[in-house]
């Protein structure tokens, strides 16, 4: 049943053992077996329904329905359990206070003054002429302008602000900084291939819905 979409979370698997050290990695291949273990469930209680004699279209359209509802149930347990957030707040308690700062006015005076520079750049320029120093940690304070920019004036895309935000962590401790980034890129792999089988659940369960429940549905 869920022959595709495990063919959809492989590639996911496959960047996690390219992007992350072998002993996160494995945790990615849990999941992976996790899901097979699931997709394998599903199979042998399908056939069951289909094989079990007196049972007529419908019948068997309700018994795939509810097998397929405590596939989900199933498969938010396994959600719970390859949850690595607990850890990364663990992990980021442990990260001491940062430095005292200079005059907060002043700070501010200066970010937004680099902010009203960068302002009219746009993303691919802002990167070409400061990436180096942005990402290498020389450059603290437009690091800081950076990510202090109000909501809703961001100057570069999420993606880049989380690698600056963790640029910034690094300058605290480098090596718990480094950890809380390898299972933040851990977690959000596992939240990938767990979403793509939530999504063919979700869709399979809808076409054993019968179309006159369906139709009651709209009409409300």
């Amino acid at each position: 049943m869920l022959t595709n979409v495990i063919s959809k979370v492989r590639p996911i698997l496959d960047d996690a053992h390219q992007s992350l050290p072998v002993e996160l990695a494995v945790f990615a291949e849990k999941v992976y077996g996790d899901i097979e273990k699931l997709n394998n469930f599903i199979n042998r209680e399908i056939d069951a329904i289909e094989k079990k004699n007196g049972l007529n279209n419908s019948t068997k359209s309700n018994a795939r329905r509810t097998l397929l509802e405590q596939a989900g149930r199933k498969l938010e347990v396994l959600k719970d359990k390859r949850n690595y957030s607990s850890k990364i707040e663990e992990l980021e308690v442990k990260l001491p206070p940062e430095p005292p700062e200079e005059e907060p006015i002043l700070k501010y005076l200066r970010e937004k003054e680099i902010r009203d520079r960068l302002v009219g750049m746009t993303e691919r320029q802002i990167l070409s002429h400061f990436g180096k120093t942005l990402f290498d940690g020389s450059n603290p304070l437009l690091v800081d302008a950076i990510l202090n920019a109000p909501s809703g004036f961001e100057l570069l895309p999420e993606e880049d602000l989380n690698k600056l935000r963790a640029v910034k962590a690094k300058r605290r401790v480098p090596e718990v900084a480094g950890e809380i980034e390898l299972l933040k890129k851990l977690n959000s792999l596992i939240s990938k291939m767990f979403g793509l089988v939530k999504k063919e659940l979700d869709a399979l369960r809808k076409k054993e819905i019968p179309e006159y429940l369906v139709e009651k549905k709209q009409k409300k």
